[in-house]
């Protein structure tokens, strides 16, 4: 098991290397200041240090390591340890995909692959929702409002939910992602919901079980 999860371990790291050598291979070839947010049609609209996307994967890996570690409730990190570290895997990979996306579009002058940033966002919720229902209560990952942290199966419940809010939403986001031309009437209606109706829920199940 020990050798299982180095293994694991390992993998996550190499997933935070990558893009970070792929950064420095193409050091030269990028200018002081590169796109670091984007709008909702994948347009650049802020700009910052090369060395953002060095720490972005790098800072991600170590803080991901370290939540487990400090949570007053560090034990239920064991009751969906496979949970987390598929999360970790997912947010690995896709922040990783994100460097590479932006550096290969600034080298060959191309915003083709940074188009699909809103439909690679509804991609990652929809992943992180399918796997939102096994975390059980913590202080950093999750849905932490009062009526979660205050009461298990309020906790439960509500998490069980929203990963089906999130995973369903998120592919009819995914699906109206080719056929809507402004993204925002569709990101930000759905995001709303995605982060609204869980919170709601979440006090009505509170309230009930009060």
């Amino acid at each position: 098991m020990k050798r299982e999860k180095i293994i694991q371990e390992l993998v996550l790291i190499i997933l935070a290397l990558l893009p970070v050598v792929y950064l420095f291979a193409n050091w030269n070839l990028l200018p002081e200041s590169i796109p670091v947010h984007f709008d909702l049609q994948g347009n650049p609209n802020g700009y910052g240090s090369r060395w953002v996307y060095v720490i972005m994967p790098l800072g991600l890996y170590l803080l991901m390591l370290a939540l487990p570690k400090i949570d007053p409730r560090k034990a239920n990190y064991d009751v969906f340890e496979g949970s987390y570290y598929k999360l970790r895997l997912i947010l690995g990979i896709f922040f990783g995909m994100i460097t590479v996306s932006v550096i290969w579009g600034i080298v060959n002058n191309s915003n083709s692959i940074q188009k699909f940033m809103p439909f690679s966002m509804f991609f990652l919720f929809m992943l992180i929702g399918n796997y939102l229902g096994n975390i059980r209560p913590n202080y950093f990952v999750g849905i932490k409002v009062p009526w979660t942290l205050n009461n298990d199966e309020v906790w439960t419940r509500t998490h069980k939910m929203a990963g089906k809010l999130w995973f369903w939403g998120s592919l009819i986001g995914m699906a109206l992602y080719f056929v809507v031309d402004k993204m925002e009437y569709v990101f930000i209606p759905l995001l709303v919901i995605l982060v609204v109706v869980p919170i709601v829920y979440s006090y009505v199940i509170f309230k009930k079980l009060e």
